[in-house]
């Protein structure tokens, strides 16, 4: 064979290897690509379910509460007045002052008040005699019927003339018509009081009223008789009644007033205070958990994480009630819940776990 045909020959092999190694370079490739792609899928089948930790949580009876704004209010108020015109020669009722039913708050002067008593008793008792011997004279058939008629009615008059005298000397003295404080004095001592004019303004704090709005929505829920919690801005939790619910609505903010009485002998409750009221709505079903257990869900939905008896992980939406001692009272769950208390933040719902029931205090104490 000559050189000329060798060198073809071999020129011809290399084209041919070349080709060759090409076609199977574009094979090889999408196998290594496949062969990296189902690698984490692999790998995530093969992983083992995450560990989170869970405890059991039983449903209580508890009461919802509506919180509402409110102040405190006096139970009464009252301007005790004059009844009669006289100068004023005393004023025990001083501002400030705690009375109690009876005690004189305005003394004012006698003037003829007592001889005008003495008076119409002297003519009571003239009359009172007259009367007598008339009945004394009809026994014998000596006076008429219109003659005894005549000396009774005289009688009733005297009487009646003594008991305006009495009423008028017993005026004199202005007398608090219940316990309570003076809160405002607007007279003098040397006042000459004309009937109807104001002697002091006389408050009732015991009981003492706490008075706040309750939206529409809300107010049928609302029953007399209810008790209260109410929390002082700057004093202790008191309790009270339900004693009023307003049968018409504001009419800028179609809110209904209600009034709670709460006992007040202390007197430490003072007027416009700000209270927060807390008055009951009606009984549901709620669990006492950690605010930490607490979630959001994509939707931003308020809620925590559980487990099922299959370990699956689901999220339910919670309502929160009210909150005691950094823990919170969460309705809307059922009576029995597997509660995630660790590791809520990292799961999903529809999630296969391992659960850890090792109470938290029990790996602290190790």
């Amino acid at each position: 064979m000559s050189s000329k045909t060798i060198i073809a020959t071999l020129i011809a092999l290399g084209i041919a290897g070349w080709l060759f190694s090409g076609t199977l370079g574009q094979e090889a490739a999408p196998a290594a690509e496949n062969a990296l792609t189902t690698t984490p899928q692999a790998v995530a089948r093969d992983a083992e379910p995450r560990l989170i930790r869970a405890i059991t949580s039983l449903a209580e009876a508890r009461t919802v509460e509506l919180p509402v704004r409110g102040v405190t209010r006096p139970n009464r108020v009252v301007n005790v007045r004059a009844e009669v015109q006289g100068r004023i020669e005393r004023l025990p009722g001083e501002k400030g002052r705690r009375v109690k039913a009876g005690e004189e708050l305005c003394v004012l002067a006698v003037d003829s008040r007592q001889a005008d008593l003495t008076q119409t008793q002297a003519l009571f008792n003239k009359a009172f005699l007259e009367y007598k011997g008339v009945l004394d004279l009809s026994r014998e058939q000596l006076q008429s019927e219109i003659n005894i008629a005549q000396a009774k009615a005289q009688l009733e008059t005297a009487r009646a003339n003594v008991t305006r005298a009495e009423l008028a000397l017993a005026k004199t003295r202005i007398l608090a018509p219940f316990d309570g404080v003076v809160d405002t004095q607007p007279v003098e001592v040397g006042d000459v009081l004309s009937p109807g004019a104001t002697c002091v303004t006389l408050m009732e704090t015991n009981p003492i009223l706490i008075t706040g709005q309750i939206a529409e929505k809300n107010i049928g829920a609302v029953r007399p008789g209810d008790t209260v919690r109410a929390q002082l801005v700057h004093g202790p939790e008191v309790a009270g009644t339900i004693s009023f619910i307003g049968s018409a609505p504001e009419a800028e903010t179609r809110t209904y007033p209600v009034e709670v009485t709460t006992a007040n002998p202390s007197h430490r409750i003072r007027s416009g205070l700000s209270v927060e009221m807390f008055v009951p709505l009606a009984e549901t079903r709620a669990h006492l958990i950690s605010s930490a257990s607490l979630v959001l869900n994509d939707a931003g939905d308020i809620g925590v994480r559980v487990v099922d008896d299959s370990n699956v992980v689901h999220f339910h939406h919670v309502q929160l009630l009210s909150e005691q001692d950094g823990r919170v009272w969460a309705a809307g769950l059922p009576d029995s819940i597997r509660l995630i208390i660790v590791g809520q933040e990292e799961v999903f719902s529809g999630q296969v776990v391992r659960v850890d029931p090792t109470p938290l205090t029990d790996i602290v104490s190790n």
